[in-house]
């Protein structure tokens, strides 16, 4: 009653609330970057890939706070993807973005590592309009399910997925199997931060009876602390993290507003990890599923 009255109120002085959820969320992400020091790969980012609208298999109602907070994501994700592969292969490395949705990251990764490593990409999706979009920037993608996938003979420096792994109905078989089937020692990830691990599953929570597919859905929901867990008893171990948050934290109360803020609207941020293989844990289970 109160959100209603509040929104009632607003549109009757003029104001629209999507306007103004956007102005804030605008102030909120450029003082984040600004914090993170992230800022100077906006520009970059941009000439790389002008259009990040096709991110998403769906049409969105694109506007400038969408791209800025997309924008935001993807600075945080380059800067993880360069600190996991640190120090740079002399030559040459084969990387492989698990549920990329339309190669972005893969076209970032090449044109700012050029001169320097020549870098062979693979991306892999379980819907062919990913596939298809990825394959028409000139890049190799396969279509897959992310638990399914097994690459023999592939030398592979490092596995990449980006707010993945919280759409997989079982991410424990897709992490020990990823340590066993494959000969690479590490991978980068980054899903939703949450301090408290929950179940997603909103359309359900909501009674929606639309029919969705696997990047509409979060499946499970986890703090920093229960991922590290769970990769632990998958076989692998996390070497390195940070949180990106989507607003600035060093602003008394302003700070505890913006991460509420957040934190009701969508996510404070996103958590980065860099994964080591170590099966010490795996190996000890000994019924995990083929």
């Amino acid at each position: 009653m109160l959100k209603a009255t509040i929104k009632g109120i607003m549109q009757t002085l003029g104001f629209a609330p999507r306007a103004i959820t956007e102005k804030i969320d605008v102030f909120s992400i450029r003082h984040a970057l600004r914090e993170s020091h992230l800022t100077d790969w906006l520009k970059q980012l941009a000439a790389i890939a002008p259009d990040i609208a096709t991110q998403f298999s769906r049409p969105q109602e694109w506007s400038y706070a969408l791209e800025l907070k997309m924008r935001g994501m993807h600075a945080f994700q380059v800067a993880m993807m360069l600190e996991a592969l640190q120090p740079l292969p002399s030559h040459k490395i084969t990387v492989v973005d698990i549920g990329d949705s339309a190669g972005t990251h893969m076209l970032y990764l090449k044109e700012i590592t050029r001169g320097r490593l020549q870098v062979d990409t693979l991306s892999v999706n379980l819907d062919p309009r990913a596939v298809a979009k990825i394959k028409a920037r000139g890049l190799e993608a396969i279509l897959c399910r992310a638990e399914d996938l097994d690459l023999p003979g592939v030398d592979i420096g490092l596995f990449t997925s980006f707010e993945m792994v919280e759409h997989l109905h079982n991410p424990a078989i897709f992490f020990y199997r990823l340590a066993k089937k494959s000969s690479c020692r590490k991978i980068l990830i980054t899903v939703p931060y949450v301090k408290t691990s929950r179940v997603g599953l909103q359309h359900v929570r909501h009674g929606s009876r639309e029919v969705i597919f696997a990047e509409d859905e979060h499946i499970f929901e986890l703090s920093p602390a229960d991922w590290a867990l769970l990769m632990r008893h998958s076989g692998w171990r996390v070497s390195h993290s940070e949180v990106y948050y989507q607003y600035p934290r060093k602003w008394p109360i302003i700070s505890r507003l913006m991460a509420y803020y957040w934190r009701t609207r969508d996510f404070e941020g996103f958590w980065g990890a860099i994964l080591e293989r170590d099966t010490v844990f795996a190996d000890c289970y000994q019924d995990w599923e083929a």
